[in-house]
C-alpha cells in the first residue's frame, strides 16, 4: 500500500514539476516585451504599451498589475466597457475587493446592470479564490481512496464497496469544483445598440436593445449566438457583441 501511494505521488510530482518548468521558460521569454510595455506606460505612451499588453494577454502571459494598467488606459480613453472588462480580469487574477468597488462605482455612474453582488456570487467567488488549494485537497483525497480501493481489491481480496462510494463522492466534488467557472461565466457587452433576441437566429423577435458596458451571465452558446441572462430572462445576443470575462 505504501509503495503504491509513494509511486503515485512521485508521478504526480514529476508531472507537476515538468509543467512548472515549461511555464517558467515560457514566462521568461516574454519578460523583455513586458519591460518594454511598462517603460512605454511610464512614458505615458499608453496606446503603444496597450498593444504590447494585449499581445501578451492573448498568449496567456499576464500579471494583475498589467491588467490594472490596461483598465486604466481604457478608462482614460473613455471606453467604459473595456475598462470594466479589464478590471474584471484584474479581479479574477488578484481577487482584490477594491476592484469590485471600482466596477460598482463605474456601473452606478453609467447606469449599468449586472454588477450588483449577490450572496451566491460572493460565495462562489470565495471558492474560486482558493480554487487551487481546494482542487489539490480534493485530488489528494481522491487518489487516497483510489489507492485504498485497489489495495482492498488486490491484497485483501474483498469488494471495496464503501471505499468506491467515497471515491465516487469525492470524484463528483472534484468535477463540480473544476467546472465551477462554467457556472460563473460572465460577459460584458462591448457594442452600443446591442440587440437582445428571443432565440438564436436573426429571424427571432427582438426582446430589447441595450448599450455597451452591461454585464451578463453567460448560460450557453448556439453557433454565433450567446445565451445570456438579462433581468432574469434568457435571451440571445451575437457573440461578437460580448467580451467573455475569462483568463
Amino acid at each position: 500500500m505504501k509503495i503504491l501511494q509513494t509511486q503515485i505521488l512521485k508521478n504526480i510530482a514529476a508531472t507537476a514539476g515538468f509543467l512548472f518548468l515549461l511555464y517558467s521558460v515560457s514566462a521568461q521569454s516574454h519578460v523583455p516585451q513586458l519591460k518594454k510595455a511598462d517603460s512605454l506606460f511610464q512614458a505615458r505612451q499608453y496606446t503603444q504599451s496597450f498593444d504590447i499588453y494585449s499581445s501578451l494577454l492573448k498568449e496567456k502571459q499576464y500579471s494583475p498589475a498589467m491588467l490594472l494598467k490596461m483598465a486604466f488606459i481604457q478608462e482614460g480613453l473613455g471606453h467604459v466597457s473595456k475598462s470594466l472588462y479589464y478590471l474584471d480580469l484584474y479581479y479574477l487574477a488578484s481577487h482584490d475587493e477594491q476592484a469590485l468597488g471600482k466596477m460598482e462605482e463605474i456601473a452606478l455612474k453609467n447606469r449599468l446592470e449586472g454588477y450588483q453582488p449577490s450572496d451566491v456570487s460572493t460565495v462562489l467567488s470565495r471558492l474560486q479564490r482558493y480554487s487551487f488549494q481546494i482542487t489539490a485537497g480534493l485530488f489528494s483525497i481522491t487518489i487516497f481512496f483510489l489507492a485504498l480501493a485497489v489495495y482492498q481489491k488486490v491484497r485483501q481480496h474483498k469488494k471495496p464497496i464503501p471505499t468506491v462510494v467515497m471515491l465516487t463522492f469525492f470524484l463528483a466534488l472534484l468535477f463540480v469544483h473544476v467546472h465551477l467557472g462554467d457556472y460563473l461565466k460572465m460577459g460584458i457587452v462591448s457594442q452600443s445598440s446591442t440587440y437582445l433576441m428571443s432565440g438564436p437566429s436573426a429571424g427571432s423577435s427582438v426582446v430589447g436593445i441595450i448599450g455597451e458596458g452591461h454585464q451578463l451571465k453567460i448560460l450557453g452558446q448556439t453557433d454565433v449566438w450567446m445565451k445570456v441572462n438579462w433581468k432574469d430572462k434568457e435571451v440571445f445576443i451575437k457573440g461578437n457583441s460580448l467580451l467573455p470575462v475569462t483568463l
